[in-house]
C-alpha cells in the first residue's frame, strides 16, 4: 500500500459529552440540531494563521484544516525541496456556509431600503469564505505545494474519493507525494441538518479535521477495505480521514487556543499573494 509518511486528526476528546447546537438564524425560530460535539474553541482560536489577513478568506472548515495541515510542514519538506511541483493536495470539504447573519438582518427590510441594507451588510468578500476550493488553496500556498489540487465535495464519499484519487496519481507517477486532508464543522446549519439526519439517531455528529501524507512504494492501496469504522461518532464530509489518520491514537488532543492576531508576519513569497490581495481589496 502506499507509504503513510505522516498523519494527524484533530477531533474532540472522547471524554466530551454530546449536546444540541443551537442556530441563531431568524427572531423567534429555534433552530437546533440534537447529539453534536463541537471543538471547544472559537475561530480566533483554531491556529495561528502565517498570514493573518487571510483569516477573512477562511470559513471553520478551512481553519481546521489549515491547523491540522500546517503541521505537515516537516513531512512534506524533503519533497517540496525537490520539486514544489511533484506534491499534490487532495481535500474532501464541503463549500462553507451562506451569510446567514446578513439574512437575518435583511429579513425585515422594505422595498424601499432593501438595496442600501445589503450593500451595507454584505461584503463582496464573503464568497471567499463560501468556496471550498478556497479553503484548500490557503493552506498550499501557506505550505509550498505547486502540484496539482483536487476538491471532492460529496458529503459521504468526499474523503475515499480524494484518496483514491491520490493512490492513482502517486502510482502513475503524476506526484511523488500527496497531502490529502480532510475537514468538517458545525458552521453551517443546512449541511449539519442533513448531515445528523443521515447518521444513526444514537451516533454523535462532531467537528473534526485531518490531514496525511502519503508517498507511493509501489505497491497499490485499495482505501475501501481499510476504513475504520465507528458508530458512535461521525465527522461528517471528514469522517473517514478522521477514522484513518486517528487510528492507534487513544484520545484526541489538547486544544491550545491561538489568537490570530499572534500570526507570524514572516513573509511567505507570492505565494499567499493572490489570495491576500482579495482579502484586502486590491
Amino acid at each position: 500500500m502506499s507509504r503513510i509518511v505522516w498523519k494527524k486528526a484533530k477531533r474532540p476528546l472522547s471524554s466530551e459529552a454530546s449536546k444540541p447546537h443551537v442556530y441563531d438564524l431568524y427572531d423567534n425560530f429555534d433552530f437546533r440540531i440534537p447529539r453534536t460535539i463541537a471543538l471547544p474553541l472559537l475561530d480566533e482560536e483554531i491556529v495561528v494563521l502565517p498570514e493573518p489577513r487571510t483569516f477573512r478568506a477562511l470559513n471553520r472548515c478551512g481553519l481546521l484544516l489549515t491547523a491540522v495541515g500546517l503541521q505537515s510542514r516537516d513531512a512534506l519538506a524533503v519533497f517540496l525541496a525537490e520539486d514544489p511541483l511533484s506534491v499534490g493536495l487532495y481535500c474532501a470539504m464541503q463549500d462553507g456556509p451562506d451569510d446567514f447573519n446578513t439574512a437575518k438582518q435583511m429579513a425585515y427590510s422594505t422595498q424601499e431600503e432593501f438595496a442600501r441594507r445589503y450593500k451595507f451588510l454584505r461584503s463582496s468578500k464573503f464568497f471567499l469564505r463560501e468556496s471550498g476550493s478556497i479553503q484548500s488553496s490557503v493552506l498550499g500556498m501557506f505550505l509550498g505545494i505547486m502540484g496539482p489540487l483536487y476538491g471532492f465535495t460529496h458529503s459521504r464519499w468526499a474523503c475515499l474519493q480524494a484518496l483514491e484519487q491520490a493512490e492513482f496519481d502517486l502510482q502513475s507517477g503524476v506526484v511523488q507525494a500527496a497531502l490529502v486532508g480532510a475537514s468538517f464543522s458545525l458552521e453551517d446549519p443546512l449541511l449539519s441538518m442533513r448531515t445528523r439526519r443521515n447518521i444513526p439517531e444514537s451516533s454523535d455528529l462532531c467537528e473534526g479535521a485531518a490531514v496525511m501524507v502519503l508517498a507511493a512504494n509501489g505497491l497499490y492501496t485499495n482505501w475501501r477495505n481499510v476504513i475504520p469504522v465507528d458508530e458512535q461518532r461521525f465527522y461528517g464530509t471528514a469522517h473517514d480521514l478522521v477514522l484513518l489518520a486517528a487510528e492507534n491514537e487513544e484520545d484526541g488532543e489538547d486544544h491550545d487556543r491561538f489568537p490570530v492576531s499572534r500570526g507570524d508576519e514572516e513573509s511567505h513569497g507570492h505565494l499567499a499573494e493572490t489570495v491576500v490581495n482579495a482579502v484586502s481589496g486590491k
